[in-house]
């Protein structure tokens, strides 16, 4: 049986959560019916994708030097043209880009290369705010409403990603499904030991209350927020310990910020860590202080590890978090009510064990890998026969 080709294109496979859903995607959805491969560029280092992911897809991964993210006008258009040659050799079924820039690249691209190609756009959060000023949302509108005809389906993660876009006018509401960002949950589940043994690591008492920031240490994820919540926080509890799992441009301005706090001795900073299933065994709430998520994978990843978050109501993170139930939510920006509801959380641990076992219930039923790839398989099926997302995948 002939297998259909299936081309992701990405500017980058740094850790977060679009690059594991794009490998995610090229590794599970049906192998037996598509090959599927990953184009990304060379990554925010220069070095290009981890290890682990050069492993997984070893002979289905390709480093285009050129493709960036960020925008470099003659460095993008040499990118244009070497991606429209490529396409124009490989000729791929199903074209699949993954974020903003890769999404604007890929539909010139194949609009010059491969016209015949089904085109799907996984713009992976909500690309009209949070990742710069208002010009900026003014150029992402103009962009997106420019290039919308250009694809055949466009992918939100969540409802709230899909209506952002319909209301710039930017698709017509057929182009539409929505795939939320499905995590493998099975590593999330705590095994016995893992807190004891993780605390006494990292230099955390056995006792102390913690709480986690999982993310990059950019400015759309809000680690500056999340100081100022642990400063005020700590006012309130000094016993508390804060646990920062990432790392990213901001780190080391951040670290000297944490000093001016008095942070200093209650925060520990891990870096990446190729065990962040482990690490959510230390933490007793995880704190999202984005000032923009499409969804919030890492969300789903503490709902498995039984994890409640304490999240700015952001993007597409209150279709994740059932507010009082899995996790409390908060306005976006709102230090002082975030700060509050984590104290209280900290000093309920039978709330805290209720919303574990739900968020766990949760996650399972909406957020699974399986879940993604199912729906994914239903997408690639129904355009091939030539039907429309809305169609194919009609809303919940």
């Amino acid at each position: 049986m002939r297998r259909e080709s299936v081309l992701h294109i990405i500017t980058r496979l740094d850790p977060g959560g679009s690059a594991e859903n794009t490998v995610l995607s090229a590794e599970r959805v049906a192998p037996d019916r598509y090959d599927s491969r990953i184009w990304t560029g060379p990554g925010l280092t220069g070095a290009g994708p981890p290890a682990e992911y050069r492993r997984r897809l070893a002979g289905r991964l390709e480093v285009l030097p050129h493709l960036l993210r960020p925008v470099r006008p003659a460095r993008d258009l040499v990118a244009l043209i070497d991606l429209a040659r490529r396409l124009r050799r490989e000729r791929p079924s199903i074209l699949h880009l993954h974020s903003a820039k890769a999404g604007a690249l890929g539909r010139v691209a194949a609009m010059l290369g491969a016209r015949e190609a089904k085109v799907v756009y996984t713009p992976h959060g909500h690309v009209f705010a949070g990742y710069g000023g208002e010009t900026a949302s003014r150029l992402f509108t103009r962009i997106e409403k420019g290039l919308a005809p250009w694809a055949d389906a466009i992918v939100g993660l969540t409802t709230d990603e899909v209506r952002a876009f319909l209301e710039v006018g930017a698709g017509q509401p057929e182009q539409f499904c929505v795939i939320p960002s499905g995590v493998d949950l099975s590593p999330f589940h705590p095994l016995p030991g893992w807190r004891e043994e993780v605390r006494k690591e990292l230099g955390i008492p056995p006792e102390a209350p913690v709480v986690g920031f999982v993310g990059r240490l950019a400015a759309v994820k809000g680690p500056d927020i999340f100081l100022e919540v642990a400063a005020n926080v700590l006012g309130q509890n000094p016993d508390v310990r804060f646990v920062v799992i990432g790392d990213g441009e901001l780190a080391s301005g951040l670290k000297r910020r944490a000093k001016k706090y008095w942070l200093d001795k209650a925060i520990l900073w891990t870096g990446w860590r190729e065990d962040p299933q482990r690490m959510f065994a230390a933490l007793d709430l995880l704190a999202l202080t984005s000032r923009n998520e499409g969804q919030g994978r890492v969300l789903v990843e503490a709902m498995a590890a039984g994890v409640p978050a304490v999240a700015m109501a952001t993007g597409g993170v209150p279709e994740v978090i059932a507010d009082g139930e899995t996790g409390v939510l908060v306005p976006a920006g709102d230090v002082v009510s975030a700060s509050k509801k984590i104290v209280d959380l900290l000093a309920a641990p039978e709330r805290r064990r209720a919303m574990a076992a739900a968020g766990r219930k949760r996650a399972r039923e909406r957020f699974s890998l399986e879940v993604m790839i199912r729906r994914l398989e239903r997408l690639y099926d129904g355009l091939l026969a030539g039907r429309k997302p809305a169609e194919i995948l009609p809303a919940d």
